[in-house]
């Protein structure tokens, strides 16, 4: 039996689901109570969510998979998936994700039963990706490497040199195991030249935020470089029952997680730990960030354009048109992004598309308008 078909005959590995977004650049169809990963985008006929959890058919259970989101979402993430996972924390608000995945580590941590150190798979709710079995491949192999006691990361092998993404820069093979390899550096999101080079290259990944490790080792680590909010956030567990935060009274957690800083995972552990490998993976994965990225997943037709809806696009080229009902008509359009949903609508260059989180601030800002956030 391999060290994978073990661990997983012990039930040992966990799938966490980051499903807590508000996916602001995809206003207005994603809305704070109805976010990007609840929603069906493009031609899906399921929610991101279902996509993702389904994924996981056949590799990790229903009862053991978390998903994490805020408290705002989740009786409507509940809703949508259903069957699909058994288990849910609720963060009482968004401290980023270095907060979210220390708070599913210790849960797991406090609920797990079994003789071996348990594993997390920690996935985002809101990815595309297009090779399924080789995407379980890839869990499986940063399961294996994570048994030595390493944080794990999942490389997407780039498809084109992309400025929207983080790098992973790839160092010394893993002598335990073929095809992994220690983490040199992370990159932030480049120019266009750097992140040509960075193809070119072959040692780069795309940073997709997907990691595998031991729940001993990440705690361990956590408490290495986050301490504070560490012991404030185990010490809500000392009285916990076999729910372990689900059994904690929600305003404690909130007046923990107030006083927590924002701070991501990266910059506050894989950044500066001596304990990351990275294996690479090529996967199909793309993460839709908002609307212009449609492009990358969807196939266009001929001019560039896509359709999502009832509309027509006439002497128009490289436009998303999307729209939940209402007829939408473009003409001699170009590069343009046009979206009804919610009764709002959403028209913008597509050079734009990063900037619409700005429009969703302004109605924050607005007591008329708040009702389309």
């Amino acid at each position: 039996m391999s060290g994978f078909d073990q661990i997983n005959a012990n039930q040992d590995i966990y799938a966490v689901i980051l499903a807590g977004g508000s996916g602001t650049r995809f206003w207005p169809k994603s809305r704070h109570l109805l976010p990007k990963q609840l929603c069906k985008i493009g031609s899906n006929e399921q929610t991101m969510l279902e996509i993702t959890l389904n994924r996981l058919e056949g590799f990790i259970p229903p009862e053991r998979r978390i998903i994490v989101t805020h408290q705002d979402q989740i009786e409507k993430t509940k809703e949508i998936a259903g069957r699909l996972c058994k288990h849910y924390l609720a963060e009482p608000e968004a401290r980023n994700t270095a907060n979210a995945l220390a708070l599913a580590a210790l849960h797991i941590n406090h609920i797990h039963k079994g003789k071996n150190p348990p594993v997390m798979v920690s996935l985002h709710a809101d990815h595309i990706i297009e090779k399924v079995p080789a995407f379980l491949k890839s869990l499986e192999n940063a399961i294996k490497v994570s048994q030595d006691g390493l944080l794990t990361l999942v490389g997407i092998v780039p498809e084109y040199p992309e400025t929207g993404y983080g790098y992973i820069e790839q160092g010394s093979a893993l002598k335990a195991f073929a095809g992994g390899f220690n983490v040199a550096s992370f990159r932030e999101k480049p120019e266009l030249e750097l992140a040509t080079k960075y193809v070119a290259s072959k040692n780069f990944y795309w940073n997709a935020g997907m990691f595998v490790w031991r729940i001993d080792v990440i705690i361990e680590e956590l408490n290495r470089f986050l301490k504070p909010s560490m012991e404030k956030l185990a010490g809500l567990l000392k009285d916990a029952g076999s729910n372990g935060y689900n059994d904690v009274n929600p305003k404690k957690i909130a007046e923990v997680y107030s006083a927590l800083p924002k701070i991501s995972i990266d910059n506050a552990v894989l950044e500066v730990s001596k304990k990351v490998a990275v294996v690479p993976a090529d996967i199909g994965w793309q993460d839709i960030g908002s609307w212009d990225a449609l492009s990358h997943t969807f196939e266009p037709d001929r001019d560039g354009n896509l359709l999502f809806g009832n509309g027509c696009l006439i002497g128009s080229s490289n436009t998303t048109i999307d729209t939940d009902g209402p007829f939408v008509a473009a003409l001699g359009v170009k590069d343009h992004v046009i979206v009804h949903a919610g009764g709002a609508i959403l028209v913008c260059p597509k050079e734009k598309a990063q900037d619409v989180k700005l429009i969703v601030d302004w109605l924050k800002g607005s007591a008329k308008h708040k009702t389309l956030v």
